[in-house]
């Protein structure tokens, strides 16, 4: 706000006055610019990623807050997360963009087979009953599938077991 004064004079030296205020208001916004949508792996060993990133904001009139959420340097589990930049000015105007973080588990489990196994045939049958353990692990959780199962009827001779662990995102081992 500035006050602008006038004052009239005649030729005699009489003079009068007035005065009023001119108020300029800041109705302009300010501009905020996220960066694009980003893809990253997990961080090894964990079902999430440490993710940095820019955004950055500018102003006609003075400097921005920018406020970030998620903010940068944040961990992101494996997923898609959308994060929101609001840049407010001293006015109160503000501006958002947003821009999805995508975390992809690209790191596959682990899976740990016993040795061959040779046992005799149970008593009275051609065959036998045969418990084993398979153990898996994976950064994000995996299930392990066994085929044929432990506690199973195996026949004389060789059989071949198949062990394969899964993630939720797809990879085995």
């Amino acid at each position: 706000t500035t006050t602008v004064t006038a004052i009239a004079t005649d030729s005699s030296g009489n003079t009068a006055t007035c005065s009023f205020d001119v108020t300029v208001e800041d109705n302009e916004g300010p501009s905020i610019l996220c960066p694009t949508n980003i893809t990253v792996s997990n961080d090894t060993g964990l079902c999430s990623a440490v993710v940095n990133y820019t955004v950055s904001a500018n102003d006609n009139c003075t400097s921005t807050t920018v406020s970030v959420n998620p903010a940068s340097g944040s961990v992101f589990a494996v997923g898609t997360t959308t994060v929101t930049a609001t840049a407010t000015d001293s006015s109160g105007n503000t501006a958002t963009c947003s821009f999805d973080v995508t975390v992809e588990d690209n790191e596959g489990p682990s899976i740990v087979c016993p040795s061959n196994i040779t046992v005799s045939n149970d008593l009275g049958l051609c065959s036998a009953v045969v418990n084993y353990n398979v153990n898996g692990s994976d950064n994000c959780g995996a299930t392990i599938t066994v085929n044929p199962a432990s506690g199973s009827v195996f026949a004389v001779g060789t059989t071949t077991v198949t062990a394969i662990a899964t993630d939720s995102s797809g990879n085995t081992a």
